[in-house]
């Protein structure tokens, strides 16, 4: 049973509610009435057990057209129809676990995909910076750690087990986000003597991102590829407009550079609207890119503007009532 902080007699009414929609077949109702509106689903990560994908494959096989972003694009472009029912699959950042776990489930279900690569963590530059926030918050011997009030405090996290570090590292990688990118930035720079700990100059395996012979492959297969930054800052949060171009645009000429064809998809990091601006959404549009997908949930309908597309997040734990419920469009969008 989920853990809920909502009353019992609540709780219990919502989970009747989803059951009778589920059980009464009132779902085809929701699917049939939202037909026309293109679904983008998100993912990043994939686990080892590749049996919650799997099952995700076959509900959306079965009841869903997947399409490619490409055929996306046309859409929005020149209104060539989308089948009814279309989804398109995305991931973000360039995790090398793509590769080996959700890769090959997708391909064997003849699934389209798309990824957006944070290029400098492909060229090894760096890693992913809201993993090093959690990486140290795992490591760190320290038993608590005050968040100052200058990086989005004053707040005190207890550090005692395992549950609360996972937790603050979250909580505060969050936090981050909130930050104009020198603060941020600063604030990443100290970590490793305010925690208390040494943090690698490389990812852990876990962590890895893909090398550029395994995108080239992986591209070579058909695997679609967008730019999502050099770096994955907060847009909106940078001051200076010139590193704003050069994280958006340095991102787009190393795909194309590595992959030898033209880079037209582009991810907003962090990517809800407060996140980036209309000046941002215009550089995008003017450095050539076709299309930009935010994080803002919701289906995308015949005139949906083509750099600010919505998503829906889900992880691949399986076609369960939550999933299947997103993709009809019982929930709101």
């Amino acid at each position: 049973m989920e853990l809920t902080s909502e009353p019992l007699p609540m709780y219990l009414a919502k989970s009747l509610t989803r059951r009778l929609i589920h059980a009464s077949g009132a779902i085809r109702g929701f699917r049939f009435a939202n037909r026309t509106g293109l679904r983008i689903l998100m993912y990043h990560r994939f686990p080892e057990d590749s049996k919650g994908l799997t099952e995700q494959c076959e509900y959306i096989r079965r009841y869903y057209e997947p399409v490619s972003l490409r055929s996306v694009s046309n859409w929005l472009k020149s209104g060539v129809s989308l089948p009814a029912n279309a989804i398109a699959i995305t991931i973000d950042d360039g995790y090398r676990d793509f590769l080996l776990r959700g890769y090959p489930v997708f391909q064997k279900f003849g699934i389209p995909t798309t990824l957006y690569a944070v290029t400098d963590f492909l060229d090894g530059h760096l890693w992913l910076w809201w993993n090093q926030v959690e990486y140290a918050f795992s490591h760190t011997k320290l038993r608590s750690f005050v968040l100052d009030a200058s990086f989005g405090g004053p707040k005190q996290f207890s550090l005692d087990s395992m549950q609360q570090r996972v937790s603050a590292g979250k909580a505060v990688a969050i936090a981050l986000t909130q930050l104009d990118n020198q603060a941020r930035l600063r604030f990443l720079a100290d970590l490793s003597y305010a925690m208390e700990v040494h943090i690698p100059e490389d990812p852990p395996e876990t962590l890895r991102p893909l090398s550029w012979g395994e995108v080239r492959e992986l591209a070579l297969r058909g695997v679609e590829f967008g730019a999502h930054t050099k770096t994955h800052p907060i847009l909106a949060r940078i001051c200076n407009p010139s590193e704003v171009q050069e994280e958006i645009e340095g991102s787009k000429l190393r795909l194309e550079e590595m992959l030898d064809q033209p880079c037209v998809h582009f991810c907003y990091p962090n990517g809800s609207f407060e996140d980036f601006t209309d000046a941002i959404v215009e550089l995008v549009r003017g450095s050539g890119f076709g299309t930009a997908v935010t994080t803002e949930r919701g289906f995308n309908f015949g005139g949906a503007d083509p750099f600010r597309l919505r998503r829906i997040a889900v992880e691949p734990f399986g076609a369960t009532y939550y999933f299947r419920e997103l993709l009809a469009g019982v929930r709101e969008q």
